[in-house]
This record gives C-alpha cells, sequence and structure tokens, in this order.
C-alpha cells in the first residue's frame, strides 16, 4: 500500500479518525518545522474550528486517547499546544525502508501517479545549420531530467525534439549558399562554414537591401517547395543532426520524436484559417494576420506576403500533439527570453479551442555566464561550443582520476572521466533553480566536496567500495536484524532514503529537478555522516556489521536512482 512515509501517514489519519474525534474530511497532516523533533504532524486549529472546540484541549485528547497498533509505523505521539506531534518507530522504519529498496531494486522511488496519462516535453531545440553551444545545453540537461522524472510518476512521456529547420534563417542560409558556395567539410568543421557564411551574408545584408530581399525569395521558395531550396535544407538539416547526434550520446540524450518545424509545414495553411474563423487573428490592413489577446502584445501569425513565422508552427505543432498524443500536459523547456511567446502561444492556442483541460507549462531558464559574471555570446567572442565544453570537462576529470585511482585500469579510468566529466557538467546545471543563471565554474563542478556531481558520485564509489571490501573478508551482504539500526546518524539517512518517492513527487510538482539533486546531494552528505559514526566493517559485532552493510547497500540503490533521474552515471570505483 505504498511506501513507507505512506503508510506512515496514512496510519496517523486512520488512527486519528479512530478517537472519533475529528471527521476524516477535516485531518490534514503535514511536515513539521525543523525545530520540532517529530516526522509529521496535524495541527488541531482548523479542525477545533470546526468543531466548535479548543484546538489545544483536541490536541491533548487525541495524544491521550490514540493508541497505535503492535506494527504500526507510528512511535511516539505528542501534543505541544494546538500541534499533535507524531515521530517514526525507529526499529520498525529501518526495516521498511530497507526492504523496499531492496525490494524495488532502480525502481525504488517510483510512483503510479501519472498511469494512464501522457506527458509531452519540448526541449533542446536546437537551430540547424548552427553548432550546439552552452545556450543549448540547458534546454537539453533540464529537459531530459523533467523526462526521467515524468516517467517515474508513472506518466507515458513523449520527448520531443523540436528542431529549428525553418523559417526566415533558411532563407539567409540558402542564399549564402548560392552566393559563396557550400561547405565541403563534415561535422563540426562543415557546421562552423555555414555559420561563417551566415554571418558573411548577414553582414553584407545591412549595406545591400537587395541581399535581404534576396533570402526572403529563398526562405518563400523554401515553403512552397523549390527543389533546389528542400535539396539544400536537407543537406543542412542531415548535417546538423550528425553533428548533434554525438552530443547526445555523449549526455544520454534519448528523444522519442525529432519533429522539425518543417513536419508541420502542410498544416500551417489550415491553422490561419482556423485562427480567423475562430476569430482569434484577424487581417490587418497590410494582409498580415494578427492576433491581439489576454492584453499581450499584437503577434503575427502570417507574414503580409504569405510567409509563417514561429508563432504558426508552434500553433500547428499543439494541434498535432493534442491530436497524436492526447496529452494532460505539454512541458516547454525554452529559456526565460522566450517568456512572453509563451504567453502568447498559449492564449491564442486556448482562443481557438485547443487544450481546455490540458496543463500548457512554460519551464523557463537562465544564461550561463563565466566565472567573472559575463554571459557567453558570439558577438564576445567567448562562447563555449557543446563538443568543446564536454571535451574540455572531461579531460579535467581525468587528471582528477588519474590522480586518486592511478591503480585503475587505463579503459575503466576513461569511462570514469567520461562519466564524472559529464555529470559534473548536468549536476551544474541541475542542483539549482533554472531561473538563476549559471556560471562555469571547473575547481567547484569537478571538486569531490561540497554539492557536485564528483561529490555525490565519490559517495556512492564509496558504497560500494564498502561491499566489495566486506565480500573480501567474507561479510557478504545477508539477511539481517535491522532494528539494531538505531543510532542518531543511521535513523536520519534511513529518514533521509524513505524521502525519495515525496522528492520525484515534488519534483514533478514544481517541473524542478533541483529538488531531486537536493535529495543527492542531503544523502551523500548523511552518508558521510553515518559513515564518520558508525564503523561498518569493524561494528561492535557481527549482527551490527551486517545490519549496517544492508544500510550502506540501500543507499547505493537509493543514490544510484536518484543520479539516474538527473542523467548522471554512479561509478563503482572512483
Amino acid at each position: 500500500m505504498g511506501y513507507a512515509l505512506e503508510r506512515f501517514i496514512a496510519e496517523i489519519k486512520d488512527a486519528i479518525a479512530a478517537t472519533g474525534k475529528v471527521p476524516v474530511e477535516l485531518i490534514e497532516i503535514t511536515t513539521p518545522k525543523p525545530n520540532i523533533p517529530a516526522d509529521r504532524t496535524f495541527v488541531a486549529f482548523k479542525a477545533a474550528k470546526a468543531l466548535g472546540v479548543d484546538p489545544v484541549k483536541l490536541a491533548a485528547e487525541l495524544a491521550a486517547t490514540i493508541a497505535p497498533p503492535p506494527d504500526s509505523l507510528i512511535g511516539e505521539v505528542t501534543a505541544t499546544g494546538a500541534f499533535l506531534n507524531f515521530s517514526l518507530h525507529p526499529q520498525r522504519l529501518a526495516k521498511a525502508v530497507i526492504n523496499e529498496i531492496e525490494t524495488a531494486g532502480e525502481a525504488y522511488g517510483t510512483v503510479a501517479d501519472g498511469a494512464g496519462r501522457t506527458v509531452v516535453i519540448d526541449y533542446s531545440s536546437p537551430n540547424i545549420a548552427k553548432r550546439m553551444h552552452v545556450g543549448h545545453i540547458r534546454s537539453t540537461i533540464i529537459g531530459q531530467a523533467l523526462v526521467h522524472i515524468f516517467r517515474a510518476l508513472g506518466y507515458r512521456v513523449i520527448g520531443d525534439n523540436h528542431l529549428g529547420d525553418w523559417g526566415t534563417q533558411f532563407g539567409i542560409i540558402l542564399a549564402a549558399m548560392q552566393r559563396y558556395g557550400r561547405p565541403q567539410n563534415e561535422g563540426e568543421a562543415a557546421m562552423a562554414e555555414l555559420e561563417a557564411l551566415y554571418a558573411r551574408y548577414n553582414a553584407e545584408m545591412k549595406d545591400d537591401p537587395a541581399l535581404e530581399d534576396e533570402a526572403r525569395r529563398w526562405s518563400l521558395a523554401l515553403e512552397q517547395g523549390d527543389p533546389t531550396a528542400r535539396a539544400l535544407w536537407q543537406w543542412c538539416v542531415d548535417l546538423s543532426l550528425r553533428a548533434a547526434q554525438r552530443n547526445y550520446d555523449r549526455l544520454g540524450i534519448r528523444f522519442d520524436y525529432a519533429y522539425g518545424e518543417s513536419f508541420y509545414e502542410s498544416m500551417l495553411p489550415g491553422v490561419i484559417e482556423e485562427a480567423l474563423r475562430s476569430e482569434a487573428a484577424f487581417r490587418d490592413v497590410d494582409g498580415a494576420v494578427v492576433a491581439e489577446l489576454d492584453k499581450l502584445p499584437k503577434f503575427i501569425i502570417q507574414r503580409s506576403d504569405g510567409g509563417t513565422v514561429y508563432m504558426t508552427r508552434d500553433i500547428a505543432t499543439i494541434k498535432f500533439r493534442l491530436q497524436e498524443f492526447n496529452p494532460s500536459h505539454i512541458i516547454y523547456v525554452v529559456d526565460a527570453r522566450q517568456e512572453l511567446h509563451f504567453r502568447q502561444l498559449f492564449a491564442i492556442v486556448r482562443a481557438m479551442g485547443y487544450a481546455r483541460d490540458v496543463e500548457l507549462v512554460h519551464v523557463p531558464f537562465g544564461v550561463i555566464t563565466t566565472p567573472d559574471g559575463q554571459p557567453l555570446s558570439t558577438k564576445k567572442g567567448n562562447m563555449v561550443y557543446l563538443e568543446a565544453l564536454l571535451d574540455d570537462a572531461v579531460a579535467r576529470a581525468r587528471a582528477l582520476v588519474d590522480a586518486k585511482s592511478a591503480d585503475l585500469p587505463d579503459e575503466e579510468r576513461a569511462a570514469i572521466a567520461e562519466a564524472v566529466g559529464i555529470g559534473a557538467v548536468i549536476y551544474n546545471d541541475l542542483y539549482q533553480d533554472p531561473r538563476r543563471n549559471i556560471t562555469l565554474d571547473w575547481e567547484r563542478m569537478l571538486s569531490i566536496e561540497g554539492n557536485s556531481a564528483a561529490y555525490l558520485q565519490y559517495s556512492h564509489a564509496r558504497c560500494r567500495s564498502i561491499l566489495r571490501r566486506a565480500a573480501e573478508e567474507g561479510a557478504a551482504l545477508a539477511e539481517a536484524d535491522l532494528t539494531l539500526l538505531t543510532h542518531p546518524s543511521e535513523q536520519r539517512l534511513i529518514r533521509h532514503l524513505a524521502r525519495l518517492p515525496e522528492a520525484v513527487r515534488e519534483a514533478g510538482a514544481r517541473y524542478a529537478p533541483f529538488v531531486i539533486a537536493d535529495w543527492c546531494y542531503t544523502t551523500a552528505r548523511e552518508f558521510g555522516i553515518f559513515f564518520e559514526q558508525c564503523p561498518v566493517l569493524r561494528a561492535e559485532t557481527p549482527a551490527l556489521r551486517a545490519a549496517r552493510l544492508q544500510l550502506v547497500a540501500a543507499t547505493a540503490n537509493a543514490l544510484r536512482n536518484g543520479l539516474a533521474l538527473l542523467g548522471i552515471r554512479a561509478p563503482e570505483r572512483m
């Protein structure tokens, strides 16, 4: 009937209801403030007001009346003023939590809240014909973590890489290739050449209006199906996808679909007609189709020359997703500068009669800065490209691994360095609120102390090392008396391990992977305290050693699961 903390809360409600003093509908269980020595509390004010009784007296009467059954997770029950406080029974908690972690394995922390419902998550979404840079990494990493979190919540999750492969910028790229020639290289080198062509054409276009007209003609030709335009465009798309895939593979990114903007081309005329027919939009004096909704600034969904814009394609995308996937949520992981665009998009979609029962969510994020706080920018010449960023992270991690684990085989050190370097990049993004700007600070990112991926990975590796040494000494994992785990640091660690399902729920409700990151960091910290205060291999008795080994194994399992939700690998050795 659920995880330990869920059963604990259910038992509290049943115990209060069994007294006959408070109707079930008035029983609300909350988490007490940090300074209260209890695990859950019933605040009597609301119930007392409804019942017309004194809240302090009600809490005291409940505390005197409640008698939990012998096998209950409820330990001590006390009243402090109007607060009825419940503490977990330490021995029963230890058995319940460690056994459920061992039984569930990789599934520990997952729940079935979203069963039967579908979530579409739109993330990464790089523009074709441009190298992926640090500006793309936030959407990619945050989006993939949300995919993992919503799958852990039981939803059917559709991860869609909504590629920017259409629109005005392609008119410039096509015109530039016609004017200067197509790149002859492959991979990132060819992408760099395309960017140079784009920049060169843009610069010349400022002094020559005819070049802007030529780019617009190529953009319109592409939309109208011109064979030459389509062939050049397809070459750019294929080149870009091949170059991006290596980065995705290294980051552990897996999409269910990669529908680019071009996929919705055939739907665009119908979308424009629907917008006009529903009166969500109107035709302006110059012939453009525009909308002005919910006191938002006016915006275009069709240019006066008949061309479409991002908004047109985004409306078509939502319509397609509703028809194809019937989602309960559509989540967009896009930087904070696009907040107005999504407010306008959601407004016009609803004005057209779509998605009225669907959560349309924009998860915004800030920019990446240098250690001195400067935003990374192509124009400023300090842009860091994603492939180079990952290579640098892994190289720095390799130096760390070589220094700490020179005895390991070269191949294993290389694999650990890849996991640690990539993990550092991912965690540096996910451990904080996505709205905040993040800093590229390699010393902090790769530290094996403090709040970093390397610290968490090292904690997992330490757990696995203890278990290996135990096996070598003939003390392999076996059924143990878990009621022996009553030391305060053991109990704090067990209570925190029990919180993973709650953390998953909170992360999903807030669209906030940092909730999982915080759970992982606290797990590592509590394990460190336990390790210092409670000898494992040299425990006072064989029975206590066996119990603590099971706690170590449970910690490794749960921490690995938490890191996996963030898309971070947990090496066995470091």
